[in-house]
């Protein structure tokens, strides 16, 4: 399964759920997610790297947690990624597991996530701590699907709820996470 997603900035998570409602479109209860990032030695996470990285997601949801595992590979960027995920049943083994394999930690950080759904794109606005507000416009997809397609519609959403296109932001949350800590030292 192939990820393609496009990511901004928000001054105003109240007027994209305006807009959303205006539009039919409901989102859900807010959820809480830890993630934990690892990559191999060496690997700086920006750019076009196309190395695999390893995700331990720690989701809560109404007082109940689960753990989500996920490898993700860059096909264009960081934010279109050869993506597979599984719940797992417990998240201290897979650490050893990853650590045994020589991936080491890149980064870590909580959001706290919304989501809505317009047609076959996932809308999820997230406040990430440290780093601040976003929206995302994902739409999973075959491995072989046209990128450039997929970016019109996802476009085609942001547009509809206000985003413009210099509020973009290209990095992941793991690479934002880790330059805002480089620049807090």
């Amino acid at each position: 399964m192939r990820e393609i997603e496009i990511k901004a900035t928000v001054s105003s998570v109240q007027s994209i759920i305006d807009i959303l409602n205006t539009q039919g479109v409901t989102m859900t209860a807010p959820v809480t997610q830890h993630d934990r990032i690892y990559g191999e030695a060496g690997a700086d996470g920006g750019g076009d790297n196309t190395s695999p990285w390893l995700r331990i997601r720690t989701e809560t949801k109404n007082g109940a947690t689960k753990h989500l595992f996920t490898l993700k590979r860059s096909v264009t960027n960081q934010l279109d990624s050869i993506e597979h995920e599984t719940e797992v049943a417990d998240a201290t083994e897979l650490e050893s597991i990853i650590s045994q394999l020589s991936f080491v930690p890149y980064s870590e950080l909580t959001k706290t996530r919304q989501k809505a759904r317009i047609g076959e794109i996932e809308v999820c606005l997230d406040t990430v701590e440290k780093l601040g507000t976003f929206i995302e416009a994902e739409k999973l997809t075959a491995d072989d699907a046209d990128y450039d397609s997929v970016l019109r519609e996802l476009w085609a959403v942001f547009e509809s709820l206000g985003i413009r296109h210099q509020d973009e932001i290209v990095d992941g949350y793991d690479v934002l996470m880790n330059k805002y800590l480089e620049t807090a030292v």
